[in-house]
């Protein structure tokens, strides 16, 4: 498995519009390595096909205090949201990720 950089960001409030709604802006949060993985045909086999179609496995080596804290993680060109956080290795965490659609 090949390790690249990956960005979590959180986002922060930078101030408020005219109807007092939030503006919010990702802000940069931590830089570490990690990769997308596929699912594998137990897993397939096990979760609905919805989620293994819409959604990729994020291995990281990120604390997860940074995990639980960013909104959204860059790898390469590619933008996620994290949905939710599996596992807890020793030296790796597992995420769930949605891929952002532009």
């Amino acid at each position: 498995m090949r390790l690249q950089p990956i960005q979590f960001y959180a986002l922060k409030e930078t101030g408020r519009d005219e109807l007092n709604n939030p503006i919010v802006e990702p802000i940069l949060i931590g830089l570490y390595k990690g990769a997308i993985t596929q699912w594998t045909t137990e897993e397939i086999a096990l979760l609905d096909r919805e989620i293994t179609r819409t959604q990729r496995k994020l291995l990281t080596d990120a604390p997860k205090n940074v995990i639980k804290q960013a909104e959204t993680v860059q790898v390469g060109d590619d933008t996620y949201t994290i949905v939710e956080v599996k596992s807890d290795f020793v030296r790796w965490r597992l995420a769930q990720v949605k891929e952002h659609r532009t």
